[in-house]
């Protein structure tokens, strides 16, 4: 009992472990964006790998020994403790607006890096290798092209592509990376729409990130936004190998929403895997957050003048959290092939909002992988909010997102599967209300049941994710769309998109 209240008391004071200002290593600069026409209708091809290697930043041997300790506590039968003693939300979304199938397989790029975002009538879809526009009112395809096409690039394969709607300025902005093109050069994409609409035409900046031209590999980069600045970071890798930590740079919105040309300071050596924040207010300070394979402490950054090159400036300090590890592989059924559950990496933006810093991550629980989450509050680096949240007691749950409105409503989406009741990978959601201390778990609804599982090549464990995403309705903050991976075959991918709201 005693060492209940004392873990309860944890969550709740200011523990700040360290605190540090970090200062620049590199200068990024860029010319002006090329003129790109969305509308036009030709298609560009662009080389194809059979897969993207999923690259953790510990060593190899590390994280096999992490899976291989996950896995070892898994049972069919293994019950997992409800996430809270708290009574459960009493109004999680339920309702379903809208559901249909997204972007598939057409061409053996895996995984899919399932990605998207909703705009004011347009919701964009971006996977490895399309780029996809529908209709929010009829859910019909308005735009289908490749990447190679929308990039107009194709040197190299374009992979890890991500894709955000700024609701004040009302323009989208699209990412990805490309394969190395030398020793030298790796290209990454910033694509801005020049209105509110996904099909017309896109400022689009080609960016060399082998910044030091070491053949170092720019990798899993994501993006966010705060009120003046477009947020960029990515995992850094050596050719000689090893993890050389992350990168940070932002760039104004007002240079990058007109084309112009830009020189940013760039943050190195960082935290891995450092997910930004969608930024709902006028703070005038932004942050990012990190979340290590395991452990107790989360590492945040406070970014402060993030659209002044002259004087951003970056501050680090640490939350403690509860102990966690990273999960065990997700199992299916009919087959005793694997779907990988990545570690338990913040895979998609977070959600920022006054105080609120909202997240989640895969950890591994009674031998399951599964999703929990954190409401961070920012001034006092404590967790305010946390809970697990699984559809049964027996499934397997991972590659989760987060994100909530103005008002602390908070919707999640994830992939489960359940053997033990027939139930291959599932495009689940949830949510809660602000004032609720959990997502429901068990709980959840199902948007789409696969109807077989995944046995795409001879590995034993494969490909799945990397990541998901779910987006505020900016026409209704009641209301989300989100996007995950579903099975259409045993050897193709394909993804379904959904509308949810309270």
């Amino acid at each position: 009992m005693i060492a209940s209240i004392i873990a309860g008391l944890a969550m709740l004071l200011p523990v700040q472990v360290w605190s540090q200002t970090l200062a620049p290593k590199f200068n990024l600069k860029s010319g002006p964006a090329e003129e790109v026409r969305a509308e036009e209708n030709y298609v560009m091809q662009q080389p194809v790998p059979a897969a993207v290697p999923f690259r953790p930043t510990i060593s190899a041997s590390a994280y096999a020994a992490a899976k291989e300790a996950a896995a070892a506590n898994h049972s069919p039968l293994a019950t997992r403790p409800a996430a809270t003693s708290a009574p459960l939300p009493a109004a999680p979304p339920a309702t379903v607006f809208a559901n249909f199938s997204g972007a598939s397989d057409v061409d053996g790029f895996r995984p899919p890096d399932t990605h998207g975002a909703a705009g004011q009538t347009q919701f964009v879809e971006v996977t490895n290798s399309h780029f996809n526009v529908f209709n929010k009112s009829n859910q019909a395809l308005a735009k289908s092209v490749t990447l190679a096409t929308f990039f107009n690039y194709t040197k190299k394969a374009i992979f890890d592509p991500r894709v955000v709607y700024d609701s004040t300025w009302n323009r989208w902005v699209v990412t990805a990376d490309a394969f190395p093109e030398s020793t030298t050069v790796q290209n990454f994409f910033i694509a801005v729409s020049k209105t509110s609409s996904a099909t017309k035409g896109f400022f689009v900046y080609k960016i060399d990130v082998d910044f030091s031209a070491n053949n170092d590999l720019w990798d899993f980069p994501q993006v966010g936004l705060d009120q003046d600045a477009v947020l960029i970071t990515a995992n850094i890798f050596p050719a000689a190998g090893g993890f050389a930590g992350a990168d940070f740079f932002a760039v104004a919105k007002a240079r990058l929403y007109n084309g112009l040309g830009f020189s940013v300071p760039v943050f190195s050596g960082l935290a891995a895997t450092l997910a930004p924040p969608i930024v709902l207010d006028q703070n005038g300070s932004t942050f990012l957050i990190a979340a290590p394979p395991s452990g107790t402490t989360l590492t945040k950054y406070k970014v402060t003048n993030s659209s002044h090159p002259a004087s951003t400036a970056l501050v680090s300090s640490s939350i403690t959290i509860p102990s966690y590890n990273v999960p065990p592989a997700a199992h299916q059924v009919g087959t005793t092939n694997l779907l990988d559950t990545s570690d338990s990496r913040f895979v998609n933006a977070s959600t920022q909002n006054g105080d609120d810093l909202w997240q989640t991550h895969t950890v591994g629980l009674s031998g399951s992988a599964t999703p929990k989450f954190y409401r961070i509050n920012t001034a006092t680096n404590t967790v305010s909010q946390s809970s697990v949240f699984f559809q049964t007691s027996t499934s397997d749950d991972f590659n989760a997102s987060i994100t909530a409105n103005v008002n602390g409503d908070a919707f999640v989406t994830w992939t489960a599967t359940d053997p033990t009741h027939s139930r291959n990978a599932q495009v689940m959601f949830s949510g809660k209300r602000s004032a609720d201390t959990s997502i429901p778990g068990p709980g959840g609804i199902a948007g789409v049941i696969s109807s077989t599982f995944y046995n795409p090549s001879t590995d034993t464990t494969e490909r799945w994710g990397d990541y998901s995403a779910v987006t505020i309705d900016p026409s209704s903050i009641s209301e989300a769309w989100l996007v995950n991976e579903k099975i259409n075959s045993t050897t193709q991918w394909g993804s379904q998109i959904m509308q949810v709201g309270f």
